[in-house]
């Protein structure tokens, strides 16, 4: 039982990096997307719009 929990846990963890890569290209909806010295995604997920915010932030705000 201890080594299926274990398994299960390690699944876990193998989807929130699945997750975390699939975030690197896309910014969430309200996620930063640019600025001076950003170095996250630049794109924002679908039905959202990168919205310059300052020179420092960049915002994703929905269609």
């Amino acid at each position: 039982a201890t080594t299926s929990t274990t398994k299960a846990s390690t699944s876990t963890t193998k989807t929130s990096t699945s997750t975390a890569a699939g975030s690197t290209g896309t910014a969430p909806v309200y996620g930063q997307c640019g600025g001076a010295s950003w170095t996250g995604p630049t794109v924002c997920a679908s039905g959202s719009t990168c919205t310059f915010s300052n020179t420092w932030y960049s915002q994703c705000i929905p269609s």
